[in-house]
């Protein structure tokens, strides 16, 4: 048992050396603003949220308090008061530091890049990987704690878990719904114009109101006969 966990530890450990640098987020140039035709219609729009980025706006604030207690409860263990050798404290200790590292940088940097980009399918999906490298390494931070730890170490870090997970599910939808959104435009903007049917052409009935004429009866006209001729 002893030497499973020292295994899964000696992996956690070699991981984590790259879990502050998964996801470093590139901030976009910045492009000249472009001038545009109607601005009180344009200034009206943006002070008018589509109820995708409402919504995206209360799974950042879930994001971000979740990630902020969680990075406070990491900081109040006491890993050096675990049931186990100095190595493997150690260890604990230097992923723990790992995720808090990740916590007050990466983490940060990638929810203010998804706000510059009004919530783009890239940088949100770019915040949904590095939050699911932070929970895994969560993960086995708290399943330490569940048989090493004493106190309420591992109740807090399980609270923190739970919220964290709940954070990056709703994310996924979100980022879902996005996709699903922008194949919609896009088979929108590429499909054929519909085929217009011409309507059929009236029949034109002309209608003749000139006046009758009346109806004149014509006088025979007698055939003269042939003279006849002496025998």
């Amino acid at each position: 048992m002893k030497s499973a966990r020292k295994m899964t530890l000696t992996i956690a450990l070699v991981l984590c050396a790259g879990l502050t640098a998964v996801a470093q987020p590139q901030r976009p140039a910045p492009t000249p603003a472009q001038p545009t035709a109607q601005p009180q219609v344009a200034a009206a729009r943006a002070t008018q949220p589509s109820p995708a980025t409402s919504s995206l706006d209360a799974i950042i604030a879930d994001i971000q308090q979740s990630t902020q207690e969680t990075n406070l409860d990491l900081g109040r263990l006491h890993i050096d008061r675990w049931k186990t050798d100095a190595t493997d404290k150690a260890q604990l200790q230097q992923i723990t530091d790992s995720l808090r590292k990740n916590l007050t940088t990466a983490v940060p940097d990638l929810i203010a890049e998804v706000r510059s980009t009004h919530g783009s399918v890239s940088s949100t999906f770019k915040l949904y990987h590095n939050l699911n490298v932070v929970f895994e390494y969560l993960d086995t931070v708290r399943t330490a704690a569940g048989s090493l730890s004493k106190g309420d170490d591992y109740s807090t870090l399980n609270k923190d878990a739970t919220a964290l997970d709940s954070s990056r599910k709703n994310l996924s939808n979100y980022i879902e719904q996005a996709a699903s959104n922008l194949e919609d435009k896009l088979k929108a903007a590429t499909a054929p114009p519909p085929t217009v049917t011409p309507a059929p052409t009236p029949k034109r009935i002309v209608v003749d109101d000139s006046p009758t004429p009346a109806n004149t009866k014509k006088k025979k006209t007698s055939t003269p006969r042939p003279a006849s001729t002496p025998q």
